[in-house]
């Protein structure tokens, strides 16, 4: 059994928070309030970004939902990208007039609730006759649900899980044997090694480097760092610092060289045998098959680590968000939603998508278990599940991932050491966020 392929990439897109008029920050409503007119009264739309065959997939499911639910049916409605899908919505917002659903991240979804259009999902979850109970809320991997509370919010829920991936490597175990290595490197100490034995036997770069703040940030956490304590985000810690030292070393050794920005070249040269490794989210998956034609040549491992026997990697993913219109809308959506999350549903999912299945129940499912059977390394990024962390949920992280994207080019270009791009990094995202609570002391 194979996975089927999508035909549209992924990519995070890079998403600028803008001002607009509304209500105040952290006016919030609780569900049935009604605060915004429904855009369709007559169904329970959803703006949502999947194409081809992920779309059809989608409107499947909702078909099915349809057919034994009562209500305004459920409606996928194609959007555009995730930064369509935001300036629509601030659009409608504006307007007053709202879907009943729509997917974000959680910065998108973040403003969205400052500007008192979502429900509060931690209501809904906790409702005695339709929400979760305790051993379903306990069946999801808690970062996922992590990712949903928002602290700048007092920790309240206003999304729910879509679609998740975590980083991991793709090793190229053709290049590894030219370079008399047998398997994939399991701390950074022995990765740098490994990279430089490519370099020296075979005469090719180890990586392609995709400069993406996830993945840094991914790197931090599997060095054992932190990206936020007490509110503060921080990247001059000693963890940012080897993070930044180990990608300075990379490239001043010639053992990497940078994707270009906005492409997928290094699965190219990954599939080419020009390179050794590859980070990407474990959604890539089929895309790296295409790339090796087959399951032949190439694996894919958990992320090294500062200390493998304190695992970490990094969270990606968008949620679903129920918008404050009318209480039947409101209500068919979450009834929804959790149709969508429960374990068969998300595991079908997972497994005609690419993205990860995030109930621990999935590890029952025969036909997972199936494709797991097919190759073993189908099962990876479900085995780093447990340990994926999500990034900060707040209302600036667009201009702080442009910040981390920019310190990270300043190291690899050699325009900058580590230590100097840790610490401008630290400086501009202090200073960035004093800016916002100075702006919001004046509102």
């Amino acid at each position: 059994m194979r996975i089927s392929l999508p035909k549209c990439l992924p990519v995070l897109v890079a998403l600028l928070i803008v001002g607009c008029g509304g209500p105040s920050p952290h006016e919030t409503q609780a569900p049935g309030a009604g605060r915004f007119r429904p855009i369709n009264p007559a169904v329970t739309d959803i703006w949502d970004r999947q194409t081809t065959e992920n779309a059809q997939l989608l409107r499947e499911i909702a078909a099915e939902f349809n057919a034994m639910h009562e209500g305004p049916p459920v409606k996928v409605i194609q959007s555009g990208d995730y930064a369509d899908i935001y300036t629509k919505t601030v659009a409608a917002i504006k307007a007053r007039t709202l879907p009943a659903m729509a997917v974000a991240y959680g910065n998108m979804t973040l403003k969205y609730a400052n500007l008192g259009a979502l429900a509060d999902l931690g209501e809904f979850v906790a409702d005695p006759e339709t929400g979760l109970s305790k051993e379903e809320l306990d069946d999801f991997f808690p970062a996922v649900l992590e990712q949903n509370r928002y602290s700048d919010l007092d920790g309240r829920m206003f999304s729910f899980p879509y679609t998740k991936a975590v980083l991991v490597m793709y090793c190229n175990t053709d290049v590894l044997a030219g370079a008399g290595l047998s398997s994939p490197p399991k701390s950074w100490d022995e990765f740098l090694d490994q990279c430089r034995a490519v370099k020296t036997k075979t005469g090719k770069f180890a990586l392609c480097f995709d400069v993406d703040p996830s993945t840094v940030n991914g790197m931090i956490f599997s060095m054992g760092g932190e990206i936020i304590e007490e509110g503060r985000l921080q990247y001059d810690t000693a963890e940012a610092v080897a993070v930044f030292k180990l990608l300075e070393t990379l490239f001043k050794e010639k053992l990497a060289y940078q994707n270009p920005p906005r492409t997928f070249n290094d699965q190219t040269a990954f599939g080419r045998d020009e390179t050794a490794f590859a980070f990407r989210p474990s959604s890539s998956r089929p895309y790296y098959e295409i790339a090796k034609e087959g399951l032949e040549g190439w694996l894919i491992a958990p992320l090294p680590q500062s200390d493998p026997s304190r695992p970490s990697t990094v969270l990606y993913g968008a949620n679903i968000s129920i918008f404050n219109t009318t209480p039947e809308q409101m209500r068919t959506a979450w009834a929804f939603v959790k149709y969508f999350t429960s374990p068969e549903i998300n595991v079908r999912w997972a497994l005609k998508t690419g993205y990860l299945p995030y109930r621990k129940s999935a590890v029952d499912d025969p036909s997972l278990q199936a494709f797991w059977d097919e190759w073993p390394y189908n099962k990876t990024a479900f085995d780093c599940l447990p340990y994926a962390r999500p990034e900060p949920n707040i209302e600036q992280w667009q201009e702080v991932r442009r910040l981390i994207e920019n310190a990270t080019i300043s190291v690899i270009t050699g325009l900058k050491t580590a230590d100097e791009a840790a610490a401008t990094l630290q400086q501009e995202v202090d200073g960035l966020i004093a800016r916002r609570l100075r702006a919001t002391k004046r509102n």
